[in-house]
């Protein structure tokens, strides 16, 4: 499912409009709002339901009433039929109006939950939806067991069910929340911000390694904070919301079982190509993540590890142990990397896309960006086959230019950021960012080298 972001007076942000990708990249000058777009992706999908396009204190309108009386209809013709499908464009118009006046109504204060912080402003935010027409919603009425479920008929397989009351089976009447739950999920839906507990979007932040290494003292500060008197407590500055999704994330990993096969090639794959060891996570009562080096039998804290296992450590562990991951928000996947192994991220990128991940990534690495450049080249010749054979790369390695959008945000005056689409070329992307600072250093050594 598809949709467009515009947001305007967003902290540095003058403007920007993005339509994510398979694999977005985010690229450009430091702190020029990067990680604030890539806050924003992440608090739709995960906290829009919740904060953003809710209905609480909501006005009804004249739309409202029309997209209400709709959703009655379609599931009258479900309790009748059992199973009844209907275009999603038949109601586009009004879902995107309504979608609208939510969240014009919410957005200062979806912002300031995402930060904990009302320093944070944002003049404009809109949602677009596109794509409806090739969509169609399915409903369908179980009379056994009185549920009603209603799903997307489209490759993302986004779905509800709700069990109904015995009164709203007896009378084919629901009663007034449930119609408004219905009204809600289908926004959800069609901007895939849905999964609630499975906590399979997750932010990545660039602090990672330190949260990696400070968590336990974290987790005892946050339970001295809830379980001591008041007068015994300190201030404590809150993370903003990511982080601390990130850090329960990372904390509950031990009880979410074993992930997917496809995660679990990428999990071997950084561990015996970039971390010459495996990573593993305690199963004691502290959860203590664990470094084993290939040809130990055992494991050592990642305190005293090297800053790439401590790097790695959170990705290899959500890949070994979260079955399901629909999309990460990945600041700066080259830190702490050598060149050769920034190469080796740029190809789990990859990995990861066609493991069906969204990626959102923000990067200054033009190696990892080259290496995708690369990919998106390889997969358009007709020799793939063969030189796929000679350097070692499978189909899960390439991308076809239309699974990547890459997004610039280059300082302009006033200290403002602009925001740029770049357009791929028949050999990728070109960054002029990172070309105008490779062809500033190569013009010094002339000189210099003279």
């Amino acid at each position: 499912m598809g949709w467009r972001l515009k947001v305007s007076g967003y902290g540095k942000i003058e403007s920007a409009e993005i339509e994510t990708a398979p694999l977005t990249l985010f690229v450009g000058d430091n702190n020029s709002g990067k990680s604030y777009l890539m806050s924003l992706l992440w608090g739709i999908r995960n906290l829009g339901g919740e904060l953003l396009y809710a209905n609480v204190n909501s006005e009804k309108t004249e739309t409202y009433d029309r997209l209400w009386s709709w959703v009655k209809k379609q599931v009258d013709a479900a309790m009748e039929l059992g199973v009844h499908t209907v275009p999603a464009s038949e109601i586009g118009d009004e879902l995107q109006i309504v979608l609208q006046e939510r969240i014009k109504q919410n957005r200062e204060k979806f912002v300031k939950a995402i930060f904990n912080s009302s320093d944070v402003e944002i003049e404009e935010l809109q949602i677009e939806l596109t794509e409806l027409a090739d969509i169609s919603l399915n409903f369908r009425f179980q009379e056994f067991g009185g549920s009603m479920g209603i799903a997307l008929t489209d490759a993302s397989n986004s779905g509800i069910r709700l069990a109904l009351s015995e009164k709203e089976q007896a009378t084919g009447i629901l009663d007034e929340e449930t119609y408004r739950y219905i009204v809600d999920k289908l926004m959800a839906m069609v901007l895939d911000s849905h999964d609630g507990w499975l906590n399979g979007k997750i932010y990545f932040p660039a602090a990672r390694t330190g949260f990696m290494l400070t968590k336990d003292i974290i987790n005892k500060v946050s339970r001295r904070a809830t379980f001591n008197v008041a007068a015994e407590q300190e201030t404590v500055v809150p993370f903003v919301r990511p982080i601390n999704q990130f850090l329960d994330v990372i904390n509950d990993l031990a009880f979410d079982g074993k992930s997917n096969e496809d995660f679990a090639e990428i999990a071997q794959y950084l561990e015996s190509s970039m971390a010459d060891g495996t990573v593993e996570m305690s199963a004691l009562p502290n959860k203590e993540a664990m470094y084993v080096p290939n040809g130990k039998m055992a494991g050592m804290p990642l305190r005293i590890t090297s800053a790439v296992v401590t790097e790695l450590s959170p990705l290899i562990l959500i890949l070994k142990h979260k079955r399901y991951i629909d999309a990460l928000f990945y600041e700066e996947p080259e830190m702490c990397l050598h060149p050769q192994l920034q190469q080796k991220m740029g190809r789990v990128l990859c990995k990861m896309v066609n493991a069906g991940v969204q990626m959102n990534v923000t990067t200054h690495s033009d190696i990892i960006l080259q290496h995708v450049n690369n990919m998106i080249r390889l997969s358009g010749r007709e020799d793939r086959e063969e030189i796929c054979h000679q350097l070692g790369y499978t189909a899960r390695d390439l991308l076809s230019p239309q699974k990547v959008k890459v997004y610039q945000l280059k300082a302009v005056a006033g200290g403002k950021t602009k925001v740029e689409e770049l357009n791929c070329g028949e050999n990728g992307f070109a960054v002029p960012t990172f070309n105008d600072a490779l062809d500033r250093i190569m013009d010094e050594a002339y000189v210099i080298q003279e």
